[in-house]
């Protein structure tokens, strides 16, 4: 029989300590090499959040979660238990023993010290689903093994070379942003959803919708399928399919918000500021920028980024925003004028366009013409 006490040089909740004593039991028994184990707990709580049968719902404790079940997902068979503090005696026994005897240490009875929680001595992946498309680049990246089932190992590494990792999470090496944060299937749909119900109605493409969300900083694979196949099946965007997708055009088009508006009947007044908010944060093909930036010289915070934070807005430090936001409205009236260069432009060019297309014809005086009545 082999035993082993806790002593923490940090605070912890009675909930964490729990959690501390399950996931050094774990290690100490596939240090063993157990392949079936019985764990028996005196905490309900931990017991029923490892069966499943309880929500982790804190932030702390549900760290504490996924290493113990990452730990468990090892063992052959595993099965936990609830066992009542008063036949838990022997453990109380022996947490006394270790606090009152410093050097107790033999080869039955262990003494384990820990510095740090065990969610700061790992790096935890908060992933929720065993089919996660960044699991496979999340292990290559701390581990350097590429997955079994891969068949294209030199094209994994290649893909795998664009992403990185900061504070166990996944990024990936962009352009419009220098880190992109990699979204699971669930939280790409939610970002989806919200951004694509703030334009549903102005009928922007599928590509122009993408790009949307690639500059407020997030990515998945399949990004531009999802939007394209999203406006695709949308009843509202199929019933005006007959208008332009080009987003300049359709932004500044009042017959498109005209029938946006129509649709919502006695609620239209309430829908005004979601046009107003779409055209407002969606890059205009004339300007290359949004009518936001132009106005306060920063691009706007949307509320998906409070939901599922970039590094933007984990990253936040007040003194270095204030310095960086004066930095922008200095430069603010310079972009303002090369927004208005490339409109220009974007007018010229369209000019030159249509003068193509029109077969010049002069008129002398008295020369017979046609004239439609």
């Amino acid at each position: 029989m082999a035993e082993q006490s806790l002593e923490f040089y940090f605070s912890a909740s009675n909930n964490q300590a729990e959690y501390e004593a399950l996931i050094a039991g774990l290690k100490l028994t596939l240090d063993f090499q157990v392949q079936n184990l019985i764990v028996h707990c005196d905490s309900l709580l931990v017991v029923q959040q490892i069966k499943g049968e309880f929500q982790v719902k804190d932030p702390l404790l549900e760290r504490y979660w996924l290493i113990a079940k990452d730990l468990i997902s090892k063992f052959d068979k595993f099965i936990i238990s609830h066992v009542h503090r008063e036949k838990n005696i022997r453990v109380d026994i022996l947490s006394k023993l270790t606090t009152t005897r410093a050097s107790t240490h033999t080869s039955a009875l262990s003494r384990l010290t820990l510095e740090k929680p065990s969610i700061e001595l790992l790096c935890i992946r908060k992933i929720n689903h065993l089919d996660d498309w960044r699991v496979p680049f999340l292990e290559y990246i701390n581990t350097g093994v590429i997955p079994r089932n891969e068949t294209n190992p030199q094209n994994f590494k290649r893909k795998a070379s664009f992403f990185t990792t900061v504070a166990g999470e996944l990024y990936k090496h962009g352009f419009s942003h220098p880190l992109l944060k990699c979204l699971s299937k669930d939280e790409a749909n939610d970002a989806m959803n919200e951004v694509y119900e703030d334009v549903c109605g102005n009928h922007i493409g599928g590509r122009a919708l993408a790009a949307k969300i690639i500059r407020t900083g997030y990515y998945w694979p399949t990004m531009k399928r999802d939007y394209i196949a999203k406006v695709k099946t949308c009843d509202n965007c199929q019933k005006h399919a007959a208008i332009s997708m080009r987003p300049a055009e359709v932004m500044h088009n009042m017959e498109a918000m005209r029938k946006k508006l129509s649709d919502a009947k006695g609620v239209w007044a309430e829908l005004i500021p979601e046009i107003l908010w779409s055209y407002n944060t969606t890059i205009q093909s004339t300007t290359g920028e949004t009518p936001f930036k132009l106005v306060y010289g920063t691009e706007v915070l949307i509320p998906i980024e409070v939901g599922i934070p970039t590094l933007r807005a984990v990253l936040y430090n007040q003194n270095h925003n204030i310095d960086t936001r004066k930095a922008k409205l200095d430069l603010a009236e310079e972009d303002r004028d090369i927004a208005a260069i490339k409109q220009r432009a974007m007018k010229q060019l369209a000019e030159r366009r249509h003068n193509k297309k029109v077969v010049p014809r002069t008129f002398n005086e008295g020369d017979l013409v046609l004239k439609r009545t």
